[in-house]
């Protein structure tokens, strides 16, 4: 037991180091950098009635405010800004073991578990950035084990946890409402079923007040980023946005052709019946079994969604946005590993599921590059190509598409790098009188034009030099 025990914390330690070392390598992306350029010295405290703190949505309040103490402890570097998102990802793996060890019986199959709550790059991807996914996704985790908790004895204490880790994954990003309510949604479920009617006024009051609390606080920016179309998302519907959640898990490979997401969706559809299923025919029926209840947290997000779509007209979560529900998805696929029976199949079914968890991670893996954000990879390249010559005290002048243009200010503004010109244009108007141009595809019709030639492709995008005057 305790050999299991250590194993599955020395998971906990390798991803920890290996979201640690990406936050080191990876370039600062395009959203991290708005961020920064937007927030490093706003005084978020005046959020409640401040329009101008919500002019954006890449204010996730939390972590805009790990990042600006993280900043002032350690500089603005890359890896102390991403340090509270990388202790996150931490905290992340420690609730997964946790439930591993408290609700998978076979020591073999809860490594299989584990690496079925963890190991997905596209997750892993967000524990390396400064951006407030990874934190929600990790109180969301601890939401989802304290609950679990709670559904053993129904102490207070537990359902207190669970309510803090859900806020904070509330104020990490806004995102995270649809899950708060969710699981209020379950808890009221649980004690129904389980006839505990008077648990429904003494611990209901803390729900209540809850919400009430999040009534009068995040009223004011709810409204303003509605407004601005931030919560209409961009999916049809839940199949369209559990297949795109499914593609970003695969990262965008299609290792059963160009429906691969799609039949991986269908395929969880039939193991989440199946599973459902089995624990309802099991004599008698325990309405406190942490796969039923599993079940009803994923079931109730995904009717909260359709409900949201209903009531205001807006679409699905999509994209990063739907990050939120990796943990319910894959939280009943571990619990569901406990009705494997037979004590032969534990290995074959652990290496089984383990392997491919692992094989497709090493196939898509890239230590300084990430699947939302894969245009801001090739920085470092960029700076060999345009700034080793430049003599102390001169400077480059370098124009860019716009999707590159934050992350430039970014490093121009933290580094105190030697180049000007950085000015945000969408679409892209070509200055002659700028040096370097390094812009996407559609931006180098007129390059020649104008008296500049390509120097190289880097990675796939393109870096102009001006050789002519006009």
């Amino acid at each position: 037991m305790m050999k299991s025990r250590w194993w599955l914390y020395g998971c906990v330690f390798f991803l920890s180091c290996l979201v640690a070392h990406r936050a080191v390598v990876m370039p600062v992306t395009h959203d991290e950098a708005s961020t920064w350029l937007n927030y490093r010295h706003y005084n978020l405290w005046l959020c409640l009635s401040d329009y101008w703190c919500w002019h954006t949505a890449n204010n996730h309040w939390l972590n805009t405010l790990l990042m600006q103490w993280s900043g002032d402890l350690f500089g603005d570097v890359a890896w102390a800004l991403r340090l509270p998102n990388v202790i996150a990802g931490g905290s992340y793996f420690l609730a997964a073991a946790l439930i591993c060890f408290r609700y998978v019986t076979s020591p073999v199959l809860r490594v299989a578990g584990f690496f079925l709550l963890c190991v997905h790059l596209y997750l892993l991807d967000f524990f390396s950035l400064f951006r407030g996914y990874g934190l929600m996704v990790s109180f969301i985790m601890w939401g989802i084990f304290c609950f679990l908790r709670y559904s053993e004895g129904y102490s207070f204490r537990w359902l207190m946890y669970t309510i803090v880790a859900v806020v904070l994954a509330v104020f990490s990003n806004f995102t995270a409402l649809l899950p708060f309510v969710s699981f209020g949604v379950a808890w009221g479920l649980l004690l129904l079923l389980n006839k505990r009617y008077s648990l429904l006024l003494k611990h209901g009051a803390l729900w209540v007040a809850i919400a009430l609390i999040f009534t009068l606080l995040l009223a004011y920016p709810i409204r303003l980023l509605n407004g601005s179309g931030e919560f209409e998302w961009g999916s049809e519907g839940l199949v369209a946005m559990m297949t795109d959640l499914m593609n970003n898990l695969l990262y965008g490979r299609s290792y059963l052709g160009a429906l691969s997401s799609t039949y991986f969706v269908w395929l969880g559809v039939m193991m989440f019946v199946l599973l459902g299923i089995m624990s309802l025919v099991k004599k008698p029926v325990n309405s406190k079994n942490p796969i039923l209840i599993s079940l009803v947290l994923l079931v109730a997000n995904l009717v909260l969604v359709m409900l949201h779509q209903k009531l205001t007209g807006s679409q699905a979560p999509i994209g990063r946005k739907s990050i939120y529900l990796i943990p319910f998805l894959f939280v009943p696929l571990v619990l569901g590993l406990n009705l494997i029976t037979s004590r032969k199949l534990f290995i074959p079914v652990s290496i089984f599921v383990s392997g491919l968890l692992l094989l497709h991670t090493y196939r898509v893996y890239s230590p300084a590059s990430c699947r939302e954000w894969y245009y801001d990879a090739y920085y470092p390249e960029l700076f060999s190509a345009t700034l080793p010559g430049v003599m102390p005290g001169d400077s480059i002048t370098l124009g860019s598409s716009w999707i590159f243009n934050p992350s430039l200010a970014f490093y121009q503004k933290s580094r105190s790098l030697p180049i000007g010109g950085l000015i945000y244009q969408k679409p892209l108007v070509i200055d002659s009188t700028m040096q370097y141009y390094y812009v996407e595809a559609p931006d180098t019709v007129g390059m020649h034009i104008h008296g500049y030639e390509k120097v190289k492709n880097i990675g796939p995008f393109f870096l102009f030099r001006k050789t002519l005057d006009q």
